[in-house]
């Protein structure tokens, strides 16, 4: 079978439940197949596949339970925001309420922990669940259009069957929720830079940094943060690498280290006290911070090459972008 006809099958059915991927694929192979006949050359496949349509509105054709909560054609969007939006939200709102507990000048009980984000948890859902769902039924309401796939010669060339540089979702997900936790924490320790300390048993709790000094660090990595982390709605909407958002986001992961290694090898804004707990002193953890700043140089440059790999490799498949000759 022609490649092209693979990979428009392939980005169709992966839209669907996986227990019916298998029969649709068939199925829509020998349709594709009748519809081509004897004359299987580069233009009338092309042109078949086009008249076929995207393959998420084919897909849709193929669901035997149709979803109207918001409309068909919105509906798989307002999905993928809803659950951004709730797996954010639950953990931002986790992070704020055990922040808020750990501050409160009486620790309650662990019955009341558990209620308490629990209970804070669900009204904050809850009232996610109403603004998204509203906001949607409006965009629909209006005729307000949300998708973007555009579907014509250069969308069809583009479909991979393997997906080598697509971005998973689940990933830009997950990156979401853990740049989101982090700028709290950030926030949190802005506000009470005394929180960053060593605790021991028996002793008082001894602050890493000096707080008149380590603000203004604190604001610059919460800026590096939001830059990252708009980058990552950015790699979530996108779903796939190019070029450019290949370099958009390396570069702020190699900000975001390189901040980070010049943050901790500023020793002037360190409590000159941290330094006692180390057997030789300033000089024992400016050693640890150099081994921690090259090992996470590393590690960067390692998801980076990665990243570069995934964007930039030529497979065959790839090379089917180009338009064939006439």
């Amino acid at each position: 079978m022609h490649d092209l006809i693979d990979r428009y099958i392939n980005q169709t059915v992966k839209k669907l439940n996986p227990k019916d991927r298998e029969e649709v694929a068939k199925e829509l192979e020998a349709n594709i197949l009748d519809m081509l006949g004897p004359n299987e050359d580069e233009h009338t496949i092309e042109q078949t596949l086009l008249s076929l349509g995207s393959p998420s509105k084919l897909a849709d054709t193929y669901r035997l339970k149709r979803r109207y909560l918001i409309g068909p054609e919105t509906f798989d969007f307002y999905w993928m925001v809803l659950r951004i939006v709730c797996l954010v939200i639950t953990i931002v709102t986790t992070s704020l309420t055990l922040l808020t507990i750990f501050l409160s000048p009486q620790l309650p009980s662990v019955v009341d922990i558990i209620v308490k984000i629990v209970t804070t948890i669900f009204s904050a859902l809850s009232a996610s669940f109403l603004w998204v769902t509203i906001t949607f039924a409006l965009l629909d309401y209006f005729q307000v259009k949300t998708d973007t796939e555009a579907w014509d010669l250069k969308a069809l060339r583009s479909l991979e069957a393997v997906p080598t540089r697509l971005i998973k979702r689940t990933e830009s997900i997950v990156d979401l929720a853990g740049l989101s936790v982090f700028f709290v924490l950030l926030l949190a320790f802005y506000l009470r830079p005394q929180l960053l300390a060593v605790y021991r048993r028996g002793w008082e709790s001894m602050p890493v940094f000096i707080t008149g000094l380590v603000r203004p660090y604190l604001i610059g990595w919460m800026g590096v943060t939001l830059i990252t982390l708009s980058v990552a709605v950015i790699k979530l909407h996108q779903g796939n690498w190019t070029p450019i958002l290949f370099s958009l986001s390396a570069f702020c992961d190699l900000l975001g280290v390189l901040y980070f290694i010049f943050l901790i090898n500023r020793s002037e804004i360190y409590n000159p006290e941290f330094f006692s707990i180390f057997s030789g002193g300033m000089p024992t953890w400016q050693t640890i911070a150099k081994a921690a700043s090259i090992a996470l140089l590393l590690l960067t440059l390692v998801s980076i090459a990665d990243d570069a790999y995934s964007t930039f490799k030529r497979t065959r498949l790839n090379e089917s972008v180009q338009a064939p000759a006439r």
